[in-house]
């Protein structure tokens, strides 16, 4: 890895409830990126920020721990934050020590109270935050109602940079709507690998 100048470092949190996806987006971006050399799991124990006893075994964060992932120049220092309530602590230092935010809200759950908390956190900090709907394959996963909490409970604010081909097991791909592409994934993969259409 290359030595990085200030200016050229970003440091993300990756904030969210328990279980709505933070570890295993992280582990992706890193995989993605070119910084971890294999996609990790939480379900199996492999995830690249979720290392101690007791985390592998529960299945879930409990500390806060950073993934490195380099793009377009840069170098993101992911902080991958604990969701559940008893963490809070954790959360709160990965939202100070960050100069943006990616909100994980899952597409099953959609805007729980941990979101709501970790929002105000970033709220108190006035740090730029975006939106990542996770869990789009799962049974149940609803974009709109999800969209549509954030906007009432959290910021009305908010607009739609990419919206999903489907929901559920028909969920197929992305649509950026800046860009006007579709982004339909592959057929039997869980590599992230897709097709521009």
């Amino acid at each position: 890895m290359r030595v990085y100048k200030t200016p050229e470092i970003r440091n993300v949190a990756v904030v969210g409830h328990g279980a709505s996806g933070k570890t295993s987006l992280v582990d992706a971006l890193a995989f993605v990126a070119g910084t971890s050399k294999r996609h990790g799991s939480v379900k199996d124990g492999t995830a690249l920020t979720d290392y101690t006893p007791d985390e592998i075994e529960r299945k879930y964060s409990i500390n806060l721990a950073l993934a490195v992932a380099e793009w377009m120049d840069a170098k993101l220092n992911l902080i991958d934050t604990p969701g559940y309530l008893d963490f809070t602590g954790e959360a709160l230092a990965g939202v100070y020590a960050a100069d943006g935010a990616v909100v994980v809200v899952s597409a099953t759950g959609g805007v729980e109270v941990g979101t709501e908390k970790v929002w105000d956190y970033c709220e108190q900090r006035e740090i730029p935050r975006l939106f990542f709907v996770s869990l789009m394959d799962k049974e149940h996963a609803d974009f709109e109602r999800v969209y549509t909490q954030v906007k009432e409970r959290l910021t009305p604010k908010v607009i739609p940079v990419e919206i999903p081909v489907g929901e559920g097991p028909e969920f197929h791909g992305i649509i950026n709507l800046f860009s006007k592409q579709c982004h339909m994934y592959k057929k039997g993969t869980k590599a992230g690998e897709y097709e521009e259409v």
